[in-house]
């Protein structure tokens, strides 16, 4: 509309304003690649390099590799994403969270999209509301008020870790001791926080390193910077050994589920921001997915294969439930079932077989109106095929014989009439008889 607009008015563009403006309808419409892509966004793409637009720029900037930042995102979105096939539709859901908001979700959506061989890619990332105003302001507030920069990022931990519960065998196996009863809740949930410990534990060292509890972020869903990550560690490793023991790791967790337990008194519960972004694969089976109309619900659009929206939670718990229902509206309005071979064979089988001339094979081909039949042997073996194509060939042939005979008779008649020796016409005829029944399938199938 906008380049539009400006050729209807008549004006002229710089090179680096056509180059912006190209740039912009390749991101749009997917390098015209989408399907929402209208004669419109093509003529005004080609107006921008009317315009002087600079292809050396667009395909140097049309497809930008991502920051060290948005490839870890990508790479905890490959990690936890959730796969469904619906109606021959490929669905993959992940749900993440973040200390702060991250810029460029778009790119790693699409990314998303074609590394999982996905129909429909929803990314969505859940923040802390008062993160996303900055990275700047953000430590500049944490200074001020003494923080040690890591609050969320460990109550974000310490709910992921609660929500691990051990299998029913440790369960049991921690049951059988002779102790298990002793201690009351205290002692249950040391059992319980030391099952966890021990599963984290991963070369069974009686201590977790920073690469495991990077590990347990990653698998959680937890985004975190490098810095995030050192501060994290030393808060935990209280005797500054480079690992944390499971008193460590008790005491760690203990003090962030104080901090929760305090933030929820003082707020209710933790207000969180959510981002979804959408991209949808071009095709016959996803043609009706529209992601535009499905994000308006909540402030949000775009087009109809690739949208977004920001959705202000009350709570961060709150947003599992919302992705499912946005993937249960999709499969209710917009993923139709696909019919199956068996919904519009025919049945029975039809068959021919090798002895068959193209004159019966013709006669299935009308009485059934079908255009390809298998060839089979004695034994219901499928052998070849025959098409509709195949019999007018040969049908084409015995016409060609036909007038062939018809002309030889013509000749036979004049021979006779001047009195020539026809024994060997005749016995050609005969011969010539025998033929026009048609010859077999096994001959031209």
């Amino acid at each position: 509309m906008i380049a539009e607009r400006l050729r209807d008015a008549g004006l002229e563009l710089s090179e680096a304003e056509a180059t912006l403006l190209a740039l912009g309808i390749h991101a749009d419409t997917g390098s015209l690649c989408f399907d929402s892509t209208t004669a419109r966004d093509a003529g005004a793409l080609a107006w921008a390099m009317e315009q002087g637009a600079s292809q050396a720029a667009i395909a140097e900037h049309g497809k930008s590799s991502l920051s060290p930042e948005q490839q870890g995102v990508l790479t905890q979105a490959l990690i936890n994403t959730n796969t469904t096939e619906v109606h021959g539709v490929t669905i993959s859901t992940v749900l993440l969270s973040a200390e702060g908001f991250i810029n460029g979700l778009a790119a790693v959506a699409q990314d998303a999209l074609e590394l999982t061989s996905s129909d429909v890619y929803l990314l969505t990332v859940v923040y802390d509301a008062k993160s996303g105003s900055g990275r700047k302001r953000k430590q500049k507030k944490k200074r001020a008020a003494g923080d040690d920069g890591d609050h969320h990022l460990r109550t974000r931990l310490f709910g992921k870790l609660e929500k691990e519960h051990t299998t029913e065998e440790e369960f049991l196996s921690s049951m059988m001791t002779a102790d298990a009863w002793k201690g009351g809740e205290t002692a249950q949930k040391r059992r319980r926080l030391k099952a966890a410990f021990d599963k984290k534990d991963k070369d069974g060292s009686g201590y977790l390193e920073r690469g495991e509890i990077a590990a347990v972020l990653g698998s959680s869903g937890i985004i975190c910077s490098k810095n995030a990550l050192d501060d994290l560690f030393a808060t935990m490793d209280t005797n500054s050994d480079g690992r944390i023991d499971f008193e460590e790791f008790i005491a760690f967790c203990e003090d962030a589920e104080r901090r929760q337990s305090e933030q929820e008194k003082l707020t209710g519960r933790r207000q969180s921001t959510m981002i979804i972004i959408g991209r949808v694969r071009a095709g016959i089976n996803t043609k009706d997915v529209n992601l535009n109309k499905l994000f308006q619900q909540f402030g949000g659009g775009g087009h109809a294969k690739a949208a977004s929206a920001t959705v202000r939670l009350a709570d961060e718990g709150d947003a599992g439930g919302i992705l499912q229902g946005i993937v249960a509206e999709m499969i209710d309005t917009s993923l139709m079932k696909q019919p199956t071979v068996g919904d519009f064979m025919t049945s029975p089988v039809l068959s021919t077989k090798p002895t068959m001339t193209e004159k019966h094979v013709e006669d299935l081909f009308i009485r059934y109106d079908v255009r390809s039949l298998p060839v089979v042997d004695d034994d219901n073996n499928v052998i070849g095929l025959v098409t509709y194509k195949e019999v007018a060939a040969a049908k084409q042939r015995l016409w060609n014989k036909e007038q062939k005979r018809i002309r030889q008779e013509a000749k036979l008649a004049q021979d006779i009439a001047a009195g020539k020796n026809v024994t060997r016409h005749g016995n050609e005829q005969a011969m010539q008889r025998k033929r026009n029944q048609g010859s077999a399938l096994k001959g031209w199938m």
